[in-house]
């Protein structure tokens, strides 16, 4: 092992702050739409670690064991998304009720696709149940994949994707195809795109960003109910 490779592992969590600081600078720079959506610091970060481990030929277990501490912070983040939800309640009061109808549709709509195409394409039932709940953060994500028997690690590479997607091309989307109400943009981004997917609507407007912020609390909450009932509801009901 070079000298090389031991002080990239264990430099891997600063150095990955300080490239995410930085990209999101270079972001916060455009204002075209397009351009800092494409510009976007988590899709970034991705690529280019990415392309840095296979360029140096570094193992992703060592790389992994290196950047733990990221890792770690996976679970006071579930903690963190009762705030966004209590500093927002007081403006969401009024239609709590109608936003949490919406969110559960939206969790309902994705676990029910997810498993029909499921079974179109004949998939193994791990591979089903990890694309069950992906509708909803990665921490909540990775605990009810497990309950439900599928893949964590596939679950959160495809809740980060989906993230992603989201944040390039969410509002985007959404605008085009006629939804100019920003409370309604912010939920369908906090509901579908989750912690990336709000960030993105964040610096879109604080109001978008105030009610995805508080879609993608409920939605949390939501999904840790609804998807552990009814995934295997439909395994019993249509297999």
């Amino acid at each position: 092992m070079t000298e090389l490779h031991l002080t990239l592992w264990y430099l891997t969590t600063p150095a990955i702050i300080l490239l995410f600081l930085l990209l999101r600078a270079f972001n916060k720079h455009w204002q075209h739409s397009i351009v800092k959506s494409l510009t976007n610091p988590v899709f970034l970060s991705i690529a280019i670690i990415a392309l840095v481990l296979v360029n140096l030929k570094l193992p992703y277990a060592d790389f992994s064991t290196h950047s733990q501490l990221l890792s770690w912070l996976l679970e006071p983040a579930i903690v963190a998304l009762a705030l966004p939800l209590y500093q927002q309640f007081i403006h969401v009061r009024k239609n709590l009720l109608l936003i949490v109808s919406t969110c559960s549709l939206g969790i309902i709509n994705a676990t029910v696709v997810a498993f029909i195409l499921s079974i179109l394409f004949d998939v193994p039932a791990n591979l089903s149940a990890s694309v069950a709940s992906l509708s909803v953060t990665t921490p909540i994500s990775l605990i009810v994949t497990e309950s439900l028997g599928g893949i964590s690690s596939l679950a959160a590479a495809l809740v980060i994707f989906i993230g992603l997607l989201g944040a390039l091309f969410g509002l985007m989307l959404i605008k085009w195809i006629g939804v100019n109400n920003q409370q309604a943009q912010g939920i369908a981004m906090g509901t579908a795109c989750h912690a990336i997917g709000t960030a993105a609507a964040l610096d879109e407007h604080p109001k978008i960003g105030a009610f995805s912020s508080v879609a993608m609390a409920l939605s949390a909450l939501l999904t840790a109910i609804i998807v552990p009932v009814l995934y295997p509801f439909l395994v019993n009901t249509l297999l």
